[in-house]
C-alpha cells in the first residue's frame, strides 16, 4: 500500500501556507473595514474563525481521503481546483464578515489575492508532480527544478515593482542637478545598465562551472542587495545595493537559459524555454500586487527583507532539485568586428532602433517608472499600484501564446511587431484625454496587448533579416549582439521618463512617450511591411 504521507503533507503544507498568506491580506481588509464597522475585534476573530475552519477541513481531508491527494498530485490543475476552491471560500466568507459596503470597495483586492494564490498554487503543485513522477535530474524533473528556483528569485525581484521608485523618493536629499524626479530613475537605469554588462560575464561563468553551481553562487549578491537595500539610508548606498541585485539577476537570467539548453533537445527545447518564459511572467503577476499589499501593510523595507529571503530560498530550490554539471566548453566570444557586420545591415538597424528600443523604452520608463509615480501622486496606495501593473503581464498570459501561433501561421512577423507598437503608443495617449486611474489601467492593458504582440515577434524576425550574418558568425552571436543592444532602451527608458516628468510632468511625459512609440512603429511599418522584398513569407522558419 503506497504511503500517502510521503506526498500529502508536501501538499497540505502547499495549501495551508497559501491559505495563510491570505490571511494577512484579510486581516489587512478588516483594517480598513473600519471605516464601515467599528468592532474590528469582532470582524477580525470572524475572518479568524473561517481561516481555522478551513485548515481543519483540509487537514481531515488528507487524514480521511488520502487517494484525492495523490490525485491532485499526479496532475496539477486538479490541485489548482482544490486550492482555487478553498482560496474562494475564505475570500467570500471574508467579503460577507465584512458587509456589504466595505465588501464592493475591497472586492478587487480580494480578487487579485485569490488570483495570486491560484497562480502560486498552481506553480507549487507542478514541481510536486514533476518530482513525484520523475526522478531528480531526468528530463521534466529538471525543468520542474529549473522553473521553481528562477521562478521565487524574480519573484523576489518583482515584489518592489510597484513601489521601488516611491522608496528611492525617501530616501533623496537635495543634490546640485539632480531632483528627485531624475532620481528616482537612477535605479531602474542603473539596474538594468548592469544587467547587460554582466551578461557576457554571466555566460562565461555558466560554461566554465556548470549552470548548477553559477545559479548558486549568483543568488548571493542578490540576497546581499535585498538586505542592503532593505537597510540603505541614502540614496548612493541604494545604487550600490542595487548593483548587487543586477549582477545577480544577470547571473540567474543567464545560468537558467545555459541550463535549459543543456537538458533538453531539439525535440523538446521550445518546451524547454516556454517553461523559462512562464516563470517569468507569472512571478511578474503576482509579485507588484503582492508587494504592494505587503507595503501597505509592512512598511517597504520589510518587503526587500521578504526579497531576501526569497532569493535565498531559490538557491536552496536550485542546490536541492537540479543535478551536478561537469564545465562545457565556452562558445566563440562575439567580438568586435561581429557588431560592426550586423550593425551594418539597416535592416537590422530598423528592428532595433524602430522596434525593439521603444518597446523596452516603453517597459522601462512607461511602465515601471511613470505609472507608479503618477498613480502615487493621484493618491494610490501601493497595492492599488501593484493591482493596475498586473494587468500588463495577465493581457500577456492570456493572448500572448495565442497572438504568437497566428503570427507564426501568418509568416508576418513585421506586421505583428509593427501593430504591437501601434497598440502600445495609442494606449500610452488615453492618459492625455483622462489621466485618471482608469486610463492608465487601460493604458498598461494596451501595453501588455502590445508586447503580446511584438516580442515574441522581434526574435523571430532577427534571423530573417540578418540571414547572411547568421550564416557567417552564427545564429547564437547575432542574437548574442540583438540582445546586448537591445537593453540600451531598457537603460534610457526610466531616464527619459524621468527627464520628461522633471520638466512637463508625469501625465505629459505618459503621452510623450505614447507618442514615441507612435512615431517609431510607423517608422518601422514604412521599413518593413511596405517593403515586399523585406517581408518574406517564412512560415514556421526563423525563430530561435
Amino acid at each position: 500500500m503506497r504511503n500517502y504521507w510521503t506526498r500529502s503533507p508536501c501538499l497540505m503544507v502547499v495549501l495551508l501556507a497559501l491559505l495563510a498568506a491570505g490571511l494577512a491580506a484579510y486581516l489587512d481588509y478588516a483594517k480598513f473595514a473600519s471605516t464601515f464597522n467599528k468592532e474590528d475585534s469582532v470582524l477580525a476573530f470572524q475572518l479568524v474563525a473561517l481561516i481555522a475552519a478551513m485548515l481543519a477541513a483540509v487537514g481531515l481531508l488528507a487524514r480521511r481521503a488520502p487517494a484525492l491527494f495523490d490525485a491532485v498530485a499526479r496532475a496539477p490543475l486538479r490541485g489548482l481546483a482544490l486550492a482555487g476552491a478553498a482560496a474562494g471560500t475564505v475570500t467570500l466568507g471574508a467579503l460577507a464578515a465584512m458587509g456589504a459596503e466595505a465588501a464592493q470597495l475591497l472586492a478587487a483586492d480580494a480578487a487579485v489575492v485569490l488570483l495570486v494564490v491560484l497562480l502560486l498554487a498552481h506553480e507549487a503543485l507542478r514541481l510536486l508532480a514533476a518530482r513525484t513522477a520523475v526522478a531528480p535530474g531526468e528530463g521534466v524533473g529538471s525543468l520542474a527544478g529549473i522553473r521553481a528556483a528562477l521562478f521565487l528569485f524574480m519573484l523576489a525581484e518583482e515584489l518592489s515593482r510597484s513601489f521601488l521608485p516611491l522608496y528611492v523618493r525617501e530616501l533623496y536629499t537635495p543634490l546640485p542637478g539632480l531632483s528627485d524626479t531624475l532620481a528616482m530613475g537612477l535605479p531602474i537605469a542603473l539596474f538594468m545598465l548592469l544587467v547587460a554588462v554582466f551578461t557576457p560575464f554571466a555566460g562565461v561563468w555558466a560554461d566554465r562551472f556548470g549552470s548548477r553551481r553559477t545559479l548558486l553562487f549568483g543568488t548571493l549578491p542578490a540576497v546581499a542587495g535585498f538586505v542592503g537595500t532593505a537597510a540603505a539610508q541614502t540614496l548612493p548606498e541604494l545604487l550600490v545595493w542595487r548593483s548587487a541585485c543586477a549582477l545577480g539577476y544577470a547571473v540567474m537570467f543567464i545560468g537558467a537559459q545555459g541550463f535549459i539548453a543543456r537538458h533538453t533537445g531539439r525535440q523538446d527545447r521550445a518546451r524547454g524555454m516556454a517553461q523559462f518564459v512562464v516563470a517569468v511572467v507569472v512571478a511578474g503577476l503576482c509579485g507588484a500586487p503582492v508587494g504592494g499589499i505587503l507595503a501597505d501593510h509592512l512598511g517597504p523595507r520589510t518587503v526587500f527583507w521578504v526579497s531576501a529571503a526569497l532569493a535565498l530560498a531559490s538557491a536552496l530550490a536550485a542546490r536541492g532539485l537540479l543535478p551536478s554539471e561537469a564545465p562545457e566548453r565556452a562558445e566563440r566570444a562575439v567580438a568586435w568586428r561581429d557588431y560592426a557586420l550586423v550593425l551594418a545591415n539597416r535592416r537590422f538597424q530598423a528592428l532595433l532602433l524602430l522596434s525593439s528600443v521603444p518597446t523596452k523604452v516603453m517597459l522601462t520608463g512607461w511602465l515601471f517608472y511613470l505609472v507608479p509615480v503618477h498613480l502615487h501622486d493621484l493618491g494610490a496606495t501601493p497595492a492599488t499600484i501593484g493591482r493596475t501593473m498586473m494587468a500588463y503581464g495577465l493581457t500577456i498570459v492570456l493572448l500572448g501564446p495565442w497572438l504568437s501561433r497566428m503570427a507564426d501561421r501568418s509568416g508576418r512577423h513585421a506586421l505583428f511587431a509593427g501593430a504591437g507598437g501601434l497598440v502600445g503608443g495609442g494606449g500610452a495617449l488615453a492618459v492625455l484625454h483622462s489621466p485618471g486611474p482608469a486610463a492608465v489601467l487601460a493604458g498598461v492593458a494596451a501595453l501588455g496587448l502590445a508586447h503580446a504582440l511584438n516580442n515574441a515577434t522581434q526574435l523571430a524576425l532577427v534571423p530573417e533579416v540578418a540571414r547572411a550574418e547568421c550564416a557567417r558568425i552564427g545564429r547564437t552571436s547575432v542574437f548574442a549582439i540583438y540582445r546586448l543592444l537591445e537593453r540600451a532602451g531598457a537603460v534610457l527608458g526610466p531616464v527619459i521618463a524621468a527627464a520628461l516628468a522633471d520638466w512637463f510632468g508625469a501625465v505629459a511625459a505618459l503621452g510623450a512617450l505614447g507618442v514615441l512609440s507612435l512615431l517609431t512603429s510607423a517608422a518601422f511599418c514604412a521599413v518593413f511591411v511596405r517593403d515586399a522584398a523585406a517581408l518574406p513569407q517564412t512560415v514556421g522558419e526563423g525563430a530561435p
